[in-house]
């Protein structure tokens, strides 16, 4: 049985968005987004993820992974590997794998909806994605 809050991580190589649920599992809230920089890699990202999920008491991480449709998603699914892999080590939760397909399509979509330009949305793109996967996760466990 899932336990909530839950967190839910939409990986890229640029930014990591983050959305949570509420403590019900009923509820998806677009979190933040954190950069990967050249000094501000993997390892700080996993430790900043650590401490929020100890400030807000999170019992599970959902991690997003695309199918595979293209050769591309290949390498990501590569990638996302590595990094659940690090991030089993930093957060000692349990982690679920999710499909995120078309989260952040869905995302740019809803926002364009709010009249949101993409540039003003930019920042916020990865975690509203998160937001949209977690909340596909939780109205399946209902």
């Amino acid at each position: 049985m899932t336990q909530y809050p839950i967190l839910a991580i939409d990986y890229g190589t640029k930014n990591v968005g983050l959305a949570i649920s509420d403590f019900k599992g009923i509820i998806a809230t677009p979190l933040q987004v954190l950069q990967l920089r050249p000094n501000h890699g993997y390892d700080k990202i996993i430790e900043e993820i650590a401490d929020i999920c100890e400030r807000n008491k999170v019992q599970t991480v959902l991690l997003g992974k695309p199918q595979i449709f293209e050769i591309s998603h290949t390498q990501t699914l590569k990638k996302i590997e590595k990094f659940e892999e690090r991030l089993k080590n930093g957060v000692k939760l349990p982690i679920i794998n999710y499909d995120e397909s078309y989260s952040t399509v869905t995302a740019q979509d809803m926002l364009l909806y709010t009249k949101q330009t993409v540039k003003s949305s930019k920042n916020k793109i990865d975690s509203v994605a998160a937001a949209v996967f977690l909340q596909e996760f939780l109205n399946s466990n209902q």
